[in-house]
């Protein structure tokens, strides 16, 4: 459905240019096969570990994390082409985790000394999606959805 979605964007008055193509494309496999790991390592996890703490959201999200500060750090370290920030860290592992992308802006707001952005960050992504949630929840209740 997503390369439907690129090509149609391509051929539409809203042309792509091709380097963008070849951009999307790349997010669009990495983010397929990272919405694939995020599935099996979190039932993996969570079939192996009997728990009322949801476990394999947790390992999902501290692994993701981990692999975000590396891949972040050998790619811009050693200057490899953009396209595996692409593939690997906007596809791959943004797919697997959208709480280590998350994790990798507050710590680059710290690094930066924007202290105020970096605590902001942290509590609007915490209180503001907590409250989403239950907004969310209260909303489809009242709707009887």
């Amino acid at each position: 459905m997503g390369f439907f979605i690129i090509v149609f964007f391509c051929w539409s008055s809203y042309s792509i240019p091709i380097m963008n193509l070849i951009n999307l494309s790349l997010i669009l496999v990495g983010g397929g096969v990272g919405a694939l790991f995020r599935f099996v390592v979190s039932r993996f996890v969570s079939e192996r570990i009997f728990t009322a703490f949801p476990l394999g959201t947790l390992v999902v999200n501290v692994s993701g994390s981990l692999l975000m500060g590396f891949f972040f750090t050998v790619i811009n370290r050693a200057a490899l082409s953009q396209n595996y920030r692409f593939l690997i860290t906007i596809g791959f592992i943004g797919a697997y985790t959208t709480f280590s992308t998350y994790a990798l802006e507050t710590v680059t707001l710290l690094q930066k000394g924007q202290y105020g952005a970096a605590f902001w960050n942290f509590f609007l992504n915490n209180v503001v999606s907590f409250a989403a949630i239950v907004l969310g929840i209260l909303l489809a209740q009242a709707n009887r959805i």
